[in-house]
């Protein structure tokens, strides 16, 4: 029997919990193992990353977990007239917070700068992750769909980048499509730009 998935709003207390799920759900991602190829220090560096990451989306846009913080979502709203937003801010945390182990992620993320659409203001998709004990059982979807009845109500676009194939075909079945070329970091595997379009 299916467990039903509650989304909640997250908040400050929850920021740590989530930080370290998102680490641990993306320790054996593609693009992360190779952002922080030392794989004694991944998981240490991704949770110093992902605490600056969820407390941006706190600040500034939303944050969704469920019941027990079996998943995460994180969504920033992005104002085409102001392409840049907090980002300089953004940067000099993540140098703060990582130091010498920043330099991989700084660079991803100057190319997913670059490839970011600036066509029409919409909601971003940062990262979304489910606790590695509860992949497969929903959980990720449910927290998508939730999001995606009040974008549809608000007549807004998505946007993320799909970091690995599976995710890509499992973003398509949920309305999006590719948005340009794949962002290729040097020696890296690439992520896939991807639009959902506003609901008409």
């Amino acid at each position: 029997m299916a467990v039903q998935v509650i989304a909640r709003r997250a908040g400050a207390d929850d920021a740590d919990a989530l930080a370290d799920l998102l680490a641990r759900a993306f320790d054996d991602d593609p693009v992360s193992r190779w952002v922080f190829p030392d794989d004694a220090r991944r998981l240490a560096a991704q949770r110093l990353l992902f605490r600056v990451v969820v407390d941006g989306a706190l600040a500034g846009g939303e944050a969704w977990t469920t019941a027990g913080r079996a998943g995460v979502a994180l969504w920033l709203p992005v104002d085409v007239s102001e392409p840049d937003g907090d980002r300089d801010a953004f940067r000099t945390d993540v140098r703060d917070a990582l130091g010498a182990d920043a330099g991989r992620f700084l660079a991803l993320e100057e190319l997913m700068h670059a490839a970011h659409p600036t066509h029409e203001s919409h909601q971003y998709l940062p990262f979304i992750a489910v606790d590695p004990d509860r992949q497969g059982t929903g959980v990720g979807s449910a927290l998508l769909r939730h999001r995606f009845a009040r974008l549809d109500e608000m007549k807004a676009p998505a946007y993320l980048e799909a970091s690995s194939p599976r995710n890509r075909v499992l973003y398509a079945r949920l309305g999006f499509h590719d948005l340009g070329p794949p962002i290729a970091p040097p020696g890296g595997p690439s992520l896939w730009p991807m639009w959902r379009p506003a609901s008409t």
